[in-house]
């Protein structure tokens, strides 16, 4: 069995609900487990795993939409705390003989990984953009380039990129795979229902969008979080 940690971005609550999903499966296998991950992801994981908390990076929005050169402006005035943090985490790595390194998006696990010359394992959604062909219209060219640069940034040179979407696309490099979206068994088990509510989830402020939203026959029930990091098929 290997001795596996497991890196959880911590902004919003995606990240984390996935990787609990992996997680548990991983731990009924035998494997043993530690978790590195902050913020939301730290919280949501911490009652069932063992999780160290390490520094997360932030992304800037406003109006509900990224802003990137802000956010790489707010993370540099920061590099200093995620140097301490890559230490602490390299230590621990090798008090723990780490065998494998899996990751959700989450940036210092797998650069301390490469490092010590460890293999690196990256499941999101994110590379779908960067991994596969994936078309946008035209006006977006801008936003995506700049996704793409970010994606790129944060879980470079992977062993393995398992990607998941909700759409097929023709897979670009030949260490990716895509999956279907990793469902909690609550979800799967979960009778569902028609109700008079909708519930809408943003991550930031939205004015444009509440406005949208007035136009909605319906009681709107509205959650805010706090924001978050915005070939060959396989079946689960």
């Amino acid at each position: 069995m290997a001795n596996i940690l497991y890196g959880v971005n911590g902004e919003g609550a995606g990240h984390s609900t996935r990787a609990k999903e992996v997680l548990t499966h991983l731990r009924k296998q035998g494997h043993t487990l530690h978790v590195a991950s902050f913020d939301r992801g730290m919280r949501n994981l911490s009652d069932q795993f063992e999780v160290t908390e390490v520094f997360g990076f932030r992304i800037a929005y406003v109006n509900n939409r990224v802003r990137y050169k802000r956010t790489l402006a707010n993370n540099l005035l920061t590099m200093r705390e995620a140097a301490k943090s890559v230490h602490q985490l390299r230590h621990l790595m090798s008090t723990w003989k780490i065998d494998l390194v899996i990751t959700d998006f989450e940036p210092l696990s797998c650069h301390v990984g490469h490092r010590m010359g460890l293999p690196v394992i990256s499941i999101d959604n994110q590379h779908c953009l960067t991994n596969a062909a994936v078309s946008y219209p035209r006006q977006y060219q801008r936003d995506a380039a700049a996704a793409k640069l970010v994606t790129r940034l944060m879980t470079p040179h992977a062993d393995a990129y398992l990607v998941i979407s909700f759409f097929t696309a023709p897979v670009k490099k030949r260490n990716t795979f895509l999956f279907p979206p990793l469902l909690r068994q609550e979800i799967l088990e979960a009778t569902p229902t028609q109700g008079e509510h909708v519930l809408v989830y943003v991550t930031a402020p939205a004015p444009a969008l509440a406005k949208t939203l007035s136009a909605v026959r319906e009681t709107l029930y509205r959650l805010r979080l706090r924001p978050r990091w915005n070939g060959r098929q396989h079946r689960l």
